[in-house]
């Protein structure tokens, strides 16, 4: 999902001039619906009893020498605990790559009894909260000849399917 030179160079000059005002294409909502969250391979999480999720976080240790001799020095955590509440725990759950965005979104207004648009605010927000700080990567299914997946389809029925990455642009 690369951007053609010009419009990467386009924006690229957006970015640093914001008085002209030329920013990335905004995408579109059906297109974001239709997306896949996904966990970070590398944070671990528990469910706890009331059920909130404790995720355990690593911290990058690669600093370079300071870093190595600071580290000896003041010995710092290796990775650092965030807690969820039990609505952030019930979609930590769901970003499995099996769900899109609208399904967890469905799921947690049921959950919780919020109406649709209640639903759809603060759960978009929270996963762009999440991406934010790379706990979670959206992908987005496509058959092997570069289709898009039927909306229903789920993994499990289509072999043929495989993820792709859904890249960020204008970042």
């Amino acid at each position: 999902m690369g951007l053609p030179l010009t419009q990467r160079i386009k924006y690229g000059v957006g970015r640093y001039l914001p008085f002209l005002k030329i920013g990335p294409p905004k995408p579109e909502r059906k297109a974001v619906m239709t997306l896949r969250p996904c966990q970070n391979s590398a944070i671990t999480w528990e469910k706890q009893g009331d059920g909130s999720v404790l995720l355990h976080v690593p911290i990058n240790q690669n600093t370079g020498r300071l870093g190595a001799v600071m580290r000896k020095l003041l010995r710092p955590p290796k990775e650092r605990r965030v807690e969820l509440d039990e609505v952030g725990g019930f979609v930590w759950e769901l970003c499995n790559g099996q769900h899109t965005i609208e399904m967890i979104v469905q799921k947690t207004a049921k959950q919780f009894k919020m109406n649709r648009r209640e639903a759809e605010v603060s759960v978009t927000m929270f996963l762009q909260m999440l991406h934010e700080r790379n706990f979670i990567g959206f992908y987005k299914l496509v058959r092997r000849g570069g289709t898009p997946a039927a909306k229903d389809e789920s993994m499990a029925e289509k072999p043929e399917t495989e993820l792709t990455k859904n890249t960020s642009e204008g970042r």
